[in-house]
């Protein structure tokens, strides 16, 4: 009987022993179960935190996608109108330059008719100087054989040098003439080659 009351007495110190881990099994249950549940609300919470955060960043990649969108469309809005405007610019600096050619080349031309008109006055005033010239060689060179063939008491020598003097110098003028203007030809020949 007494060996019974010992065995009921070691299995009430078990159950004790046993009663004692279970209680602190479901505190440790208990604690962990907290922990778990505050986890989870830290992982809901980093969820909403992550979840905002992608929402505000989608919101913004839509708006700039929006705003690249407005910026590319007045990009080629502004280049088309570059292109227009550099368009009617080289159509306006050729239109100038044709007009500003136009301007010059009549000026030039102009110049041109009015030195040949000279040229060609100055060329006729050279044959009719030429041509008086070579009478007026004819009249001494007859004046020169007659002042051979007549007699010394017939004719005042004196008289007659001083007229051939005169007619020489006469001469000497008019061969200076033609060589002026000859040269004066030559230099508006030589302007008008390199004018061309």
């Amino acid at each position: 009987m007494i060996q019974k009351i010992k065995d009921l007495m070691a299995m009430k110190e078990q159950v004790d022993v046993i009663k004692n881990n279970l209680n602190y099994a479901t505190s440790s249950v208990s604690e962990l179960k907290n922990e778990i549940g505050a986890l989870k609300q830290q992982i809901n919470d980093n969820i909403n935190e992550l979840d905002n955060k992608n929402n505000e960043f989608f919101k913004n990649f839509d708006e700039n996608v929006t705003l690249i969108k407005n910026i590319r469309h007045d990009f080629e809005k502004e280049l088309f109108q570059f292109k227009l405007l550099k368009s009617q610019l080289q159509k306006k600096l050729i239109e100038k330059f044709e007009e500003e050619l136009d301007k010059e080349l009549k000026i030039q031309i102009d110049t041109l008719k009015k030195d040949s008109d000279n040229y060609n006055e100055l060329k006729e005033n050279i044959n009719k100087i030429t041509e008086k010239v070579n009478n007026l060689s004819e009249e001494i060179n007859k004046f020169t054989e007659i002042s051979r063939n007549i007699k010394k008491e017939d004719f005042e020598l004196t008289r007659f040098a001083q007229q051939l003097i005169e007619m020489d110098k006469e001469k000497l003028e008019l061969m200076q003439k033609i060589d002026t203007l000859e040269r004066l030809v030559s230099k508006m020949r030589r302007q008008e080659f390199v004018t061309r």
